[in-house]
């Protein structure tokens, strides 16, 4: 009798441990299963819900936080087609155009911007995107009454933009993008007009001495340049206005292994580009810009009286619109 339950102890006590690296065993795999596929899972599960931003390019500002190093500054209120908002400037000395002017109580190309405030107000659906956006005469009235993307490389203007934005309570309408927008993505030194803090532009050299134009400049410290590709990922609207002002490299902006996409996903029927330096380039780089938009039917026009550019491009006046063949019926 002894000897029946001694054996039958040890059989339970057999049967137990069979019973436990079972389950063992079986968990193993499980965890071996898992770490072979989650990994891939959890990657297209990101790829799917959330776009992919270029790595340590793309420098978004959030306006109320933006580091102002002590800098000092005033700001003023403004008023345009009907709207009041705030700008925050340079001392006149050192900006005598855009600056200059709104302290004197007047505009910069106020008859510009009024310009794209009507066409906004006419379709709240278009996203204002401002790639040179200097310290916000077109972004910040446009901020109160659509989406808007402005990008500057400029430290000194994006402080100023920034403080704007946040005075004006339009920061839930507004993202800010400290860069440089160029055709490669690299960092890169800048320079600046000394009595024109609009004339921001990026150098090859480490000083800057003179500026295309032949004035005196100063250095500016590096920025990080992007593509207009990269700023998809921040677009709120599939519809928008865009304006370029950037010294000159437009048409390095503009080509397609640096804009194709964007323009591609974003119906874009208006494209306002300052067109004075542009001027200097030769026919080639010119041409290469012009292809773009050509290949994606759009026609050049003078803002000024809605007239379709057929001129050599260096004698074009100093604002030009490109406007796609389906729109070509906005009255700019």
């Amino acid at each position: 009798m002894w000897n029946t339950l001694v054996i039958c102890h040890y059989k339970l006590r057999f049967i137990a441990l069979v019973l436990a690296l079972s389950f063992v065993l079986t968990g193993i795999l499980m965890l071996v299963t898992f770490t072979e596929y989650a990994p891939r899972w959890k990657q297209n599960t990101l790829e799917l819900t959330t776009p992919k931003l270029p790595k340590t390019r793309l420098n978004v500002v959030q306006a109320g936080s933006f580091d102002a190093r002590n800098e000092t500054f005033d700001c003023v209120t403004k008023r345009l087609d009907g709207l009041t908002f705030p700008v925050c400037v340079y001392s006149a000395d050192i900006d005598i155009y855009v600056s200059g002017m709104l302290v004197r109580d007047d505009y910069f190309e106020g008859d510009e911007v009024s310009r794209f405030l009507r066409l906004l107000k006419f379709d709240w659906r278009l996203q204002f995107v401002d790639i040179g956006a200097n310290i916000g005469i077109f972004s910040l009235p446009a901020a109160r009454l659509t989406q808007v993307l402005a990008v500057e490389p400029n430290w000194s203007s994006m402080v100023r933009l920034a403080k704007a934005v946040d005075l004006g309570s339009v920061s839930s309408n507004t993202t800010l993008v400290h860069n440089a927008v160029s055709d490669v993505r690299t960092e890169i030194n800048m320079g600046v007009d000394t009595t024109n803090q609009g004339h921001a532009f990026l150098i090859n050299s480490t000083e800057c001495t003179k500026t295309p134009d032949g004035t005196l400049c100063r250095s500016l410290s590096k920025t990080s340049t992007i593509l207009l590709n990269d700023l998809l990922p921040l677009m709120r609207s599939t519809a928008a206005l865009l304006k370029v002002d950037v010294e000159g490299h437009e048409v390095n902006v503009f080509t397609e292994s640096s804009a194709g996409q964007f323009f591609d996903q974003v119906d874009v029927r208006l494209v306002f580009i300052e067109w004075m330096q542009c001027r200097r380039h030769s026919s080639a780089v010119v041409q290469r810009l012009f292809a773009f938009f050509r290949t994606r039917s759009y026609v050049a026009f003078d803002t000024r009286n809605n007239a379709e550019l057929l001129t050599h491009y260096r004698s074009w006046p100093n604002n030009i619109l490109f406007k796609k063949t389906s729109y070509i019926n906005y009255h700019f």
